[in-house]
Order: structure tokens, then sequence, then C-alpha cells
């Protein structure tokens, strides 16, 4: 599955899209990272799991979207 990362939008889509199916927003952010799912926010912003799609292996890590 992929998480959109559009703050208004927030839609879960099947891990084949590009696009998010419900806003049209890229679902790979800057071409390697895809969100698996929402895992925290707060007052300032979200916290995201995602798998780095590198050219080499793939791995888990963790995306902060700041909100001043």
């Amino acid at each position: 599955m992929s998480q959109c990362f559009n703050p208004n939008c927030l839609t879960i889509n099947p891990r084949h899209n590009k696009f998010c199916h419900q806003c049209g927003q890229k679902l790979l952010l800057n071409e390697r990272y895809r969100g698996v799912k929402l895992i925290g926010q707060g007052g300032f912003g979200k916290t995201y799991l995602a798998i780095y799609e590198g050219k080499q292996k793939k791995f888990y890590c963790v995306i902060k979207q700041f909100f001043p």
C-alpha cells in the first residue's frame, strides 16, 4: 500500500500506483521514497513509515513532514 503525502488527502493507494487516485499527487517522494503508513502526527507535522525504493536494496525509514 502507498500512503499519499498530501496533508489534505492521506488516501491509501494500491502499491503499483504512481499517483494518488484521490488527489493526483505523486506517491514517490523524490522518486525514491514510498509512504507505507502514517505513524504519528502532532502540532508541527506528521511522521510516516516509508520504504526506500532506490536502485540498490530496499529498506524502511521514517519521513517527518513539517508544518510550521
